[in-house]
């Protein structure tokens, strides 16, 4: 058994050669309905790649953190018991445990959902107030 999941060692019947497999245990058919309404299996190592790509520059954060986070996060989806998930819940998911480990890559994942008035936005809706109109003001005869 391998932190990763388990090494096996097998025979193949026809030519009698051994060669070693190493098994993952995967999440349990989870699916991730994303923004563009499109489906795909859920992919814990995608999460992590992400979750490190946002803390690639910041001392304090350390892959293991990281990985634990997407196995947390991952964890909480299967035990949730659905078969399909939501892309903005696991985003949800992540900002809440990358705040605890740093503020600062926390934002920076969050300016991948942040919406032109600085709200971070989880749906595909308009705002829900104008956003401040930027230049001179309009006069009553434009």
């Amino acid at each position: 058994m391998t932190a990763d999941g388990m090494r096996r060692r097998r025979l193949c019947t026809v030519c009698k050669r051994r060669f070693t497999t190493y098994e993952k245990l995967g999440a349990p058919g989870l699916k991730v309905q994303k923004r563009d309404a499109s489906v795909e299996s859920f992919d814990g190592e995608k999460l992590f790649q992400s979750l490190r790509r946002v803390s690639a520059h910041r001392s304090t954060v350390r892959d293991e953190d990281l990985r634990r986070v997407a196995r947390d996060i991952e964890a909480t989806l299967v035990d949730s018991g659905r078969k399909s998930i939501a892309w903005n819940e696991i985003v949800a998911l992540a900002l809440e445990r990358l705040r605890n480990i740093d503020v600062v890559s926390a934002q920076r994942f969050a300016a991948n959902y942040t919406d032109e008035s600085g709200a971070v936005r989880f749906d595909e809706a308009a705002p829900a107030s104008e956003s401040p109109q930027l230049g001179l003001p309009l006069t009553d005869d434009e």
